[in-house]
């Protein structure tokens, strides 16, 4: 009976272990889960920014030239107006 008692410590010590090296392999999948959620949901953001980087770009140039068109219309108003 003294026999068994340190093999089912072993046992039990081994159960421990498997447990915990379980455990931390899910821990750390979640982590990796989470990051690569992180990661994708970041790089979805900068696809959107680009897009409305170029979008604001365009419409900066037409409002520009919009701008200047009104600036030369009232240029043009203001000659006629003199005459």
């Amino acid at each position: 009976m003294a026999e068994i008692h340190p093999i089912v410590w072993f046992i039990e010590i081994c159960i421990f272990l498997l447990g915990v090296s379980i455990g931390h392999s899910i821990i750390l999948l979640r982590i990796h889960r989470e990051e690569n959620r992180r990661k994708e949901l970041e790089l979805a953001l900068l696809e959107k920014r680009s897009n409305l980087m170029s979008q604001s770009k365009r419409i900066a140039s037409d409002l520009e030239e919009a701008l200047y068109n009104a600036q030369v219309r009232q240029e043009i108003d203001d000659i006629l107006r003199k005459s």
